[in-house]
């Protein structure tokens, strides 16, 4: 688990934003075919589409050996789900999805989102119906993180879609996770700040609030 935050971080350096933003499809790539090339068993809990949650010991901060991050962003409209998808040949006990808010700052409607969250769904449990899948929703964007400026402009969007996401898990008979509601701050549509140094990923309590909201169903 150690390995992951270092090879992350070598990625970063190799790529820093700049040049992610000219050479996104090839970077995300690259950060894709790493994930893939990393095991999975079939008693792990593998969390996928995490990008928010991607610095951090996963096994240490759950006291679980058990828990892998497989976290590059879950962008839909790329095409990175279903590159993610083969590591069902491993058949995870439990799998975490998040749906990557860079579908909708790439312009995806959210009738498209909620779309193709289900063929992902209906994918993994076809695959691999042993699978325990839990669902968590998208978070926002603020101004801080300023590269993301076609996420900002759409944030009013993201409650009611994650109220969708919500009747398609229950639909698909799989576990909702509202992470919105605790994240967000009251009366608005913004990601706390006490969560966030960069207006997007999770950091310090941030992290730590996530990792207690998802907990109980790691232990269960």
């Amino acid at each position: 688990m150690k390995m992951i935050p270092l090879l992350l971080m070598a990625l970063s350096l190799a790529f820093p934003l700049s040049a992610q933003n000219r050479t996104y499809p090839t970077f995300w790539h690259q950060r894709v075919s790493l994930f893939e090339k990393l095991s999975v068993n079939k008693d792990d809990i593998l969390f996928v589409g995490n990008s928010i949650t991607n610095g951090g010991e996963w096994a240490e901060l759950f006291h679980n050996p058990k828990v892998k991050n497989r976290g590059i962003s879950g962008d839909i409209c790329m095409g990175v789900y279903d590159r993610l998808l083969s590591m069902l040949k491993g058949r995870p006990a439990k799998i975490f999805l998040m749906i990557g808010i860079n579908d909708l700052g790439r312009g995806t409607s959210p009738d498209s989102i909620v779309c193709q969250t289900d063929r992902i769904l209906g994918k993994i449990q076809n695959e691999s119906p042993e699978t325990a899948i839990y669902l968590q929703s998208i978070l926002p964007v603020n101004e801080s993180f300023g590269m993301f400026e076609g996420h900002t402009r759409q944030r009013e969007i993201i409650a009611p879609l994650n109220l969708r996401l919500k009747q398609l898990a229950e639909k698909r008979k799989v576990i909702y996770i509202d992470l919105y509601s605790h994240f967000v701050e009251p009366g608005t549509d913004k990601l706390n700040p006490a969560y966030s140094n960069d207006g997007l990923h999770l950091m310090g309590a941030g992290y730590l609030k996530w990792a207690e909201l998802v907990k109980p169903y790691i232990d269960k």
